[in-house]
């Protein structure tokens, strides 16, 4: 399987009108498990709702195992909670949770809502043409997460351009993975040391917890480091695609702005029919399990195609139909013990960026033929390149307004 699978045409990456569009080249058919082989291993691959959620709540199948194959791994790589199996990751889980707490993404939405509406309004400012991914979408997850997570404002930009160039282009090989987490670790070793502008919030407790010695110096940098990976990337993304199942549907943000009690479900529905996640974490099996008639082995390799899970037509009607208020039981944060810790961030992201853009450009369009727009496939994330969109400050679109620079006239970031 190539590892990145790549294309142009916006509407047929929202709709995913086919396997290659959801999750990538390389994917046989097959209903709800099918296998191929990958690196010399059988690799089981689930695409029915029921059988994903066996399996992801299924403790025979080990990620810890699998992670320690992975070569090189950096001091954040080490201590990523995805990577353990419990006792471990109860441990760990436990020291940050509370911080990605329900209760904690709720506390935070103002401080999200008035990033998001503050973002949009320089943009409204500047002119009706933007890439919203990197002038809204990107900006507003890391703002998000570095406030959650108690950042210094001081040290944001510096720890965000470490975050990026940890996640590097789509297919970076490992070797630049690992010498990208290598800066990161760097930078965030740094905050943490910093007594003239130290950390708040969940980073200030993790020092905290090294100082009462619940955490040595290496788990300490290296748990810190590692929740900079790619939830800001996966919500940024997420946030694009969510714009671009709304505004592809003539008329849908202005019906949300009329109807703000729809976003929640518009959201959900965004998460199932177009999610910014795609494979789940793989794992390795540890002994003997029958999924759905099929037998893996010891040593096999199960993982479960989200974006395909999430269009089982024995649990969703009509699944290949976006539907605004339907209540959507997707499982594009996972299930079970490793089920998405950010989860309930990612949704106050979402939410809040979908209502400033109904509010304020309840007429956002693309600013180029949607059949330009490119996108990617990987393992972990699907996403686009750029979303071009065009707006006025009333929301009425006004193609002669001769301040708007053209979209394909702006000079190359």
């Amino acid at each position: 399987m190539a590892d990145v699978t790549g294309g142009s045409g916006g509407s047929d990456f929202a709709e995913g009108r086919n396997r290659r569009l959801l999750v990538g080249d390389g994917v046989p058919d097959g209903c709800p498990i099918s296998s191929r082989h990958r690196d010399g291993r059988r690799e089981w691959l689930v695409s029915g709702h029921s059988e994903a959620r066996e399996f992801l709540r299924d403790k025979r199948f080990s990620r810890a195992l699998l992670a320690e194959t992975a070569h090189p791994r950096g001091p954040a790589t080490r201590m990523s909670v995805t990577d353990f199996d419990p006792p471990r990751h109860t441990r760990i889980r436990k020291l940050i949770g509370g911080a990605f707490s329900a209760r904690r993404a709720e506390q935070l939405r103002e401080y999200v809502a008035t990033a998001a509406e503050d973002l949009l309004g320089k943009l409204i400012d500047d002119g009706p043409t933007a890439d919203l991914i990197a002038d809204f979408c990107a900006p507003l997850t890391f703002t998000a997460q570095a406030e959650l997570l108690g950042v210094p404002r001081s040290r944001r930009e510096a720890i965000r351009k470490r975050a990026n160039g940890r996640l590097g282009e789509p297919g970076s090989p490992r070797s630049a993975v690992y010498q990208g987490e290598l800066l990161l670790h760097d930078e965030v070793t740094a905050m943490l040391a910093d007594t003239e502008d130290p950390p708040a919030g969940l980073m200030a407790e993790l020092v905290e917890a090294h100082r009462s010695g619940v955490l040595d110096e290496s788990e300490l940098t290296g748990l810190a480091a590692s929740l900079f990976f790619d939830g800001h990337a996966l919500a940024s993304a997420q946030i694009a695609n969510t714009v671009l199942c709304l505004i592809s549907r003539p008329g849908l943000l202005g019906t949300l702005d009329a109807n703000p009690e729809l976003v929640e479900s518009a959201v959900e529905e965004a998460l199932r029919y177009s999610p910014s996640v795609n494979f789940s974490m793989t794992r390795i099996a540890t002994e003997e399990v029958t999924l759905a008639d099929a037998r893996i082995e010891p040593g096999d390799l199960v993982t479960a195609l989200l974006p395909v899970v999430n269009r089982d037509e024995d649990v969703f009607t009509d699944p290949d139909r976006f539907e605004v208020d339907r209540q959507a039981r997707h499982l594009s944060f996972g299930h079970g013990t490793h089920h998405c810790i950010g989860a309930h961030l990612a949704r106050v992201e979402v939410q809040s960026a979908v209502r400033a853009l109904s509010r304020r450009a309840p007429r956002l369009s693309l600013a180029v033929p949607e059949s330009a727009l490119t996108w990617t496939v990987s393992p972990t994330m699907r996403a686009l390149s750029a979303l071009p969109v065009r707006w006025t400050s009333s929301g009425v679109l006004d193609p002669l307004d001769r301040r708007a620079r053209r979209w394909e006239d702006r000079p190359a970031a």
